[in-house]
């Protein structure tokens, strides 16, 4: 993927939610460009959750160090959501008329057993 794609995606005009799928445990190309880029998104007010494309396990981003550097630039764990998941939690808590912040500490709980937080 170039930065051109992702600068393009992320500054789709009134984007307000972006789910983000990385390998394993949560881990995505340490790529500086891509870093800044999500980090002036978030800035910006766009969220971005992390889930796996893996088919079990979540998003553990404390674990490797790319996934820290995901959660430096304001990305939000997904832990286990599904990406349809995700992209259904996003919509529901931006349609209650939530903001940037209650949104994140929205995605941080388990509205309906949605998602497993150890």
């Amino acid at each position: 993927i170039s930065p051109q794609v992702v600068e393009s995606i992320l500054k789709t005009p009134d984007l307000k939610g972006v789910v983000m799928e990385t390998f394993g445990s949560g881990n995505a190309p340490g790529f500086d460009w891509l870093m800044d880029l999500l980090r002036d998104a978030v800035n910006r007010g766009i969220v971005i959750v992390n889930v796996t494309q893996c088919v079990a396990g979540g998003v553990e981003m404390h674990r490797y160090e790319t996934g820290r550097r995901l959660l430096e630039a304001g990305v939000v764990s997904g832990y286990d959501s599904t990406t349809e998941c995700a992209v259904a939690k996003l919509m529901f808590l931006f349609g209650q008329g939530m903001n940037q912040k209650e949104v994140k500490e929205h995605l941080n709980c388990s509205l309906i057993g949605e998602i497993t937080i150890s």
